[in-house]
C-alpha cells in the first residue's frame, strides 16, 4: 500500500472553472490559475511547481459559497492519490475568497 506524505501548500489565485465533482458529493472541481503557492511550515511542499499554471482542486462546495470565475482565491490544498485536495475544514484565515475585479 501506498502512503502519502504529509504535505500541505498555500495557494492563491483566480478561480477560472467550477463544476461539481464527478466522484465526491458535496464537492466542487475547480480550476484555480496559481498566481502563488509557498510552504507550510512543518509539512511537504507537493504544489507550489504549479505556480503560473492551472491547477485542478477538490472543494467542498458550501466553502466557496457563489465565488463565480474571476474570483481570487487563498487557501491551503494537499495532493493526495486523487489529486489537490482543498482543506476540507480550514481554520479561520486559512481561506479568503475575493470577487472577481473589473
Amino acid at each position: 500500500m501506498v502512503q502519502a506524505v504529509d504535505n500541505l501548500t498555500r495557494i492563491s489565485g483566480r478561480l477560472v472553472a467550477r463544476e461539481a465533482h464527478p466522484h465526491r458529493p458535496g464537492w466542487d472541481g475547480v480550476v484555480v490559475h496559481v498566481d502563488d503557492a509557498v510552504p507550510v511550515e512543518g509539512k511537504a511542499d507537493l504544489l507550489s511547481r504549479y505556480t503560473g499554471e492551472d491547477l485542478a482542486v477538490a472543494f467542498r462546495r458550501e466553502l466557496l459559497a457563489c465565488a463565480l470565475p474571476g474570483a481570487r482565491l487563498t487557501f491551503r490544498a494537499r495532493l493526495t492519490l486523487d489529486g489537490a485536495l482543498a482543506e476540507p475544514h480550514p481554520d479561520e484565515g486559512d481561506l479568503a475568497i475575493a470577487p472577481p475585479t473589473p
